[in-house]
C-alpha cells in the first residue's frame, strides 16, 4: 500500500468528527422518498472527431431525451453567460451545477474577477457552482489559506444568490483526493462550502478505498453527485472508468443507496466524458438505468415513512 493510500485511508477516520460550523441544508428535492432529478455533464467533451453543439442544442438535446437539466463549464463572458442561460430557460432545462477553475498558486488572483458577479446572477436558481483548485501540487499545504480564503469569499456571494459552493475533486488538481477535500471544507468553515463526489476521478485517485464511511461521516457536506458507468481497477477513462450506466462493473445501485441513507436529496450528475457512442444513444441508455434505479430510491422513501 502506497504512503498516499495510507495517508487517505487515515483522513477517513478523522473525517468523522463533527463539522465545527452549523451544516447547510443539503441539496433537497423536497420529499425524501421523491426520486432525485437527472443531468448530464461534459456532454460531447473529449470525444475524438466530435465537435460539441452549442450550449442551445445541447438543451434541446437533453430536454427531448427526458433529462431534467444540464451542467457545464462556466461561461465568463458575460454576453455569453446570459445568452446561455435564455437558452437553458428556452428548452425548459434547469442548471444545477457550473464547474469553474480557481488558483492557489503564487501568481495572479485566486479567481476571474468576473466570477462574483455571474455567481449573483444565478439568484432564483437552485445551482451549485464547483471549483476545480489548482495552482500547486495536490494536498500541498501551502495553498490551504488561500483557498480558505477564496472559498469563504465565493460562499459569501453565493449566499446572496441561494447558491452553494462545491469543492471538485479532479485528478492532478490541488484538489484531487475527496478526504483531503472534506479536511479543506472543514477548515473553510463555511455553511455554503461543500464537496463534489465525482465517481470517475475518485476511482481514478483512490481505487478501491471504501468510499462508505467517507460520506457517511460527512453527511450534509455532499453539495454534487457525478457517476457513470465504471469498471474496477481500470485506469483508461473511456471504457474503463468513464462508461454509458449500463456498462462496468462498479455498483452504483450501492452508492445511491449510501447517498439516500445519508441524506442527498439533490440531482444526480450523469459524467459523459470522453464517451464515444453516439451521443443521443448512450444518453437514453443511461437515462432509462437511472429512471429504474430511482424506483429503489423511491421505493427506500416510502418503506421509511411506513416504518416510522
Amino acid at each position: 500500500m502506497s504512503a498516499f493510500s495510507v495517508m487517505a485511508r487515515a483522513a477517513v477516520v478523522l473525517m468523522s468528527l463533527p463539522f465545527l460550523a452549523a451544516a447547510a441544508p443539503a441539496p433537497s428535492s423536497g420529499d425524501a422518498s421523491a426520486a432525485p432529478k437527472f443531468y448530464a455533464y461534459c456532454v460531447e467533451m473529449g470525444v475524438p472527431g466530435v465537435k460539441q453543439r452549442p450550449v442551445a442544442e445541447q438543451a434541446k438535446m437533453l430536454k427531448q431525451i427526458g433529462f431534467d437539466g444540464g451542467a457545464f463549464v462556466i461561461w465568463l463572458d458575460e454576453k455569453t453567460f446570459a445568452q446561455n442561460l435564455k437558452a437553458l430557460d428556452d428548452a425548459g432545462l434547469e442548471l444545477p451545477m457550473l464547474e469553474v477553475n480557481i488558483s492557489v498558486g503564487p501568481k495572479g488572483p485566486a479567481y476571474d474577477a468576473r466570477l462574483p458577479d455571474l455567481i449573483r446572477e444565478l439568484k432564483g436558481r437552485d445551482t451549485t457552482i464547483c471549483v476545480t483548485i489548482g495552482g500547486l501540487k495536490p494536498g500541498d499545504p501551502a495553498g490551504m489559506d488561500t483557498a480558505v480564503k477564496a472559498l469563504r469569499e465565493l460562499a459569501d456571494v453565493a449566499a446572496e444568490a441561494g447558491c452553494r459552493i462545491s469543492v471538485y475533486e479532479h485528478v492532478g488538481a490541488w484538489s484531487e483526493s475527496l478526504p483531503f477535500v472534506f479536511d479543506l471544507v472543514r477548515k473553510t468553515n463555511h455553511p455554503q462550502v461543500g464537496a463534489n463526489f465525482n465517481l470517475c476521478h475518485y476511482l481514478k485517485v483512490h481505487g478501491d478505498m471504501d468510499y462508505r464511511p467517507l460520506l457517511r461521516a460527512n453527511a450534509g457536506k455532499v453539495f454534487c453527485v457525478t457517476l457513470c458507468g465504471a469498471e474496477m481497477g481500470a485506469k483508461a477513462w473511456t471504457h474503463g472508468l468513464i462508461q454509458p450506466l449500463d456498462e462496468g462493473n462498479f455498483d452504483n445501485r450501492q452508492l445511491l443507496a449510501v447517498l439516500r441513507e445519508t441524506g442527498y436529496r439533490g440531482p444526480i450528475g450523469l459524467m459523459c466524458y470522453g464517451v464515444p457512442e453516439k451521443t443521443e444513444e448512450h444518453l437514453a441508455r443511461s437515462l432509462k438505468v437511472l429512471q429504474g434505479w430511482a424506483g429503489d430510491w423511491e421505493k427506500a422513501g416510502k418503506d421509511d415513512k411506513v416504518t416510522r
